[in-house]
């Protein structure tokens, strides 16, 4: 029994550092990658994000391309970050910086549904806005 679980866990490790193709990025490829990035490629951008997120200790390196992404319009980006915010101010205590956190929320969940109208998109706008509402009272 020992031996199959040692196996199961060796085998779910492989799995894990695996990932999807889209997540690794090799040496010399990384290089092109990060030039067409750098030249505001989103597609180059959104796999130095999975790249990133998938390798452990580069959460500062994915979170540099989620901001490059969200400059570019990147809905989904937008989305997240505008998600991200709301969550932090749905806990933050300091009126002040939750009215921020909201605002900027706001900002970009509006900007993501311009860029790329969606039912869900749309109501995250109107659940930060009645927050950002709440907060002016």
């Amino acid at each position: 029994m020992k031996k199959v679980s040692i196996l199961v866990v060796a085998a779910a490790l492989v799995a894990c550092t695996a990932g999807d193709e889209g997540d690794h990025i090799s040496g010399r490829e990384k290089v092109a990658v990060m030039a067409a990035a750098d030249a505001g490629d989103l597609a180059a951008i959104k796999r130095l994000i999975a790249h990133y997120e998938a390798t452990l200790g580069n959460d500062v390196l994915a979170e540099r391309w989620r901001e490059r992404a969200c400059d570019l319009g990147d809905a989904q980006e937008l989305y997240y970050l505008a998600a991200r915010r709301f969550a932090a101010a749905e806990v933050e205590d300091d009126a002040e910086i939750r009215h921020t956190l909201l605002v900027d929320a706001h900002d970009a969940a509006k900007r993501s549904h311009s860029s790329q109208p969606d039912h869900s998109t749309q109501l995250l706008v109107e659940q930060i806005a009645r927050a950002v509402k709440a907060l002016e009272k």
